[in-house]
This record gives structure tokens, sequence and C-alpha cells, in this order.
């Protein structure tokens, strides 16, 4: 992985997490799990990446507003990731109809694709609504580094000031003054981090190899 972000400017490391993303989705990971690994709370960047991926398709015109009968609090907490049920259901590949009419049910034995796609997103939610036992997480974000420090030095070849975290010297930016360089290494930090992340969800769904 380091030979592979070695000196690379913000636009391909950007490819490069938008690849892993779209992996992850493909691997079976949800949307919403997906931006559990960054610690976001809504789903707009994540659903925007996949939907230019053709992962994800537009919705429809006549689904906006529409309202469908599921429980409240599930609405709730899908407009709090930025969600309506229909776009959610995009994401999961759902007929929101035959979707919405599933969850008026209590499961009794094995659970339907809807119910465990809830379960999966909102587990506490559906714990609430449905009771059970809590789904075991398929990804484990590993903590990254409290205090990371910077490096910016002048470079006589680049004519450029050039930012480095020391803990991963090999990440770098480039810079036409101080602030322009810690500016844009934040930026590429912040990439590298979520690459990391994700790197660390697909290893646990066993799919590292094939996206790096």
């Amino acid at each position: 992985m380091a030979t592979e972000l070695n000196s690379m400017q913000t636009k391909d490391l950007e490819l490069i997490f938008h690849e892993k993303i779209c992996a992850a989705y493909v691997g079976g990971m949800s949307v919403i799990e997906i931006v559990r690994v960054f610690w976001h709370w809504r789903v707009d960047f994540v659903h925007g990446v996949l939907r230019k991926a053709k992962l994800i398709p537009t919705m429809a015109r006549s689904e906006y507003g529409r309202a469908y009968d599921i429980d409240a609090r599930l609405t709730k907490e899908l407009e709090k990731k930025g969600y309506s049920f229909g776009r959610w259901c995009l994401g999961w590949k759902f007929d929101p109809i035959e979707a919405a009419a599933s969850l008026k049910e209590i499961p009794e034995e094995k659970l339907g694709n809807a119910h465990e796609a809830v379960r999966r997103d909102f587990p506490e939610m559906y714990f609430e609504i449905y009771g059970g036992t809590s789904p075991k997480k398929i990804w484990v974000t590993k903590s990254d580094l409290a205090k990371p420090s910077l490096s910016i030095t002048w470079d006589n070849a680049l004519n450029a000031y050039v930012a480095k975290v020391i803990e991963t010297p090999d990440i770098t930016a480039v810079g036409h003054d101080w602030d322009n360089a810690l500016l844009k290494m934040r930026s590429v930090q912040r990439l590298h981090k979520n690459i990391r992340k994700l790197d660390n969800a697909l290893e646990n769904l066993g799919l590292l190899e094939g996206v790096k």
C-alpha cells in the first residue's frame, strides 16, 4: 500500500478511495455500513459515488416526496442519514412497496431481505421494534495515530514546499507556501486515513487482494 500511495496527488487518492468504496459495496456492505467506517453521519457522498459508478440507479422523479407506510422510527432514522425510504431501497436493490409490506410483519423465523437490511443498518432501532439479538459486525475499524507529526520543508528541485506526516513519510503534499502545503496535506491525509479504514473493512470481507 505504501508504494501505491507514494507521492500521489489528491486526484489519484480520490480515485483509489472511490474504487474502494465501490469494492466494499459490491462485496456486500451497504451504503450505511460504508459510511459508518468513516464515522460519518450522512450518506450523500457515498451514495453519490456509487450512483456515478452506476452501481446504484438514479431515483425516478415519481419517487421524490413519496411516502411509504413504514414505522415512524425507521423514517426518522433514514432522514437523519439523508435518506428517504425509496432512496434507501435503491441502495439495497429492493422494490420499496414490497419492502414496506415486508417490514409491516414481525418475522417468526428467518429474516427476509428487508428485515435483514434494517437490522444491519439500524440495529438498535430494529431491536426496539422487532426484538432479536445483535448482529455481528463484519468489519472493524482500526484506530489511527492520535497525534501525527508534520514536517514542511523546502524542495529546490520542485521549487515548492513539501509537507510530510512523519509517521507516514511516503505520503506527501506539495504547495507554493507553508499554508498551501498544509492545506493540501490535510486533504491527502484524510483520504489516506479513509482508504486505510476501507482496506480494513475489505480485508475483513476477504476482498482486499482483488482491489489493490
